[in-house]
């Protein structure tokens, strides 16, 4: 008998054992997409835009963020991300200098990429555009050039931290450089048209599904 309430400890113990050998190793499956939602601070930057003959100068702004991501391997994934902000401008133009306000939006592919859990690097690269619109004088509201949306070719490089919190939940603190390239009508071959945006992002990542 007392071999045999032996043999039965021991078969519950190794099985007790077994499941808790199993249960983290399923915790820790990558899930198969990232939702990531957060906001930015963007630092002030000028654009010369020849088509209008005006120059866009424009403030510091929050912009807020959104992705949506897919799990490669080895921490990596890769998506959409997009952005978009009402941002105080001076608008110098050929007949008019004001106060004004315009639509920032940015869409990127991007590939980003964490190394590890609990506190971990994080790198991003991304490519895409950043359109300007709506572009309206603060006092009486007054419509301004460019008549359409202008879209200029972008790519951006980011570099952060982040804590994961969870296999599926972490927040990321990222450092956005992006250059927009902006077009040339209008200018002379020696002006420079290409644009340098600054930001700092905070970002909730949210996992979905199993990998």
């Amino acid at each position: 008998m007392r071999r045999l309430l032996l043999v039965l400890l021991t078969l519950v113990a190794s099985s007790d054992a077994g499941a808790q050998i199993i249960r983290p190793g399923y915790q820790l499956q990558a899930p198969a997409a990232w939702v990531s939602l957060g906001a930015a601070l963007q630092q002030s930057w000028s654009v010369i835009d020849g088509a209008t003959g005006s120059r866009w100068e424009f403030g510091n702004a929050t912009t807020y963020d959104a992705s949506l991501e897919k799990t490669l391997s080895g921490g990596a994934t890769f998506g959409v991300r997009g952005s978009t902000a009402m941002v105080p401008l001076r608008y110098v133009g050929p007949l008019v200098t004001t106060e004004a306000d315009a639509n920032v939006s940015q869409l990127f592919g991007t590939l980003h990429v964490a190394g590890g859990n609990g506190f971990h690097t994080v790198l991003e690269l991304s490519a895409g555009a950043t359109l300007y619109s709506n572009f309206r004088a603060r006092a009486g509201g007054a419509k301004l050039g460019p008549d359409s949306p202008d879209a200029d070719f972008s790519f951006a490089f980011g570099y952060g931290f982040g804590y994961a919190f969870s296999p599926a939940f972490s927040i990321d603190a990222v450092q956005d450089v992006t250059t927009a390239l902006h077009q040339k009508t209008g200018l002379s071959a020696g002006d420079d048209s290409s644009v340098r945006i600054h930001g700092t992002r905070i970002v909730g990542r949210f996992g979905l599904g199993g990998h």
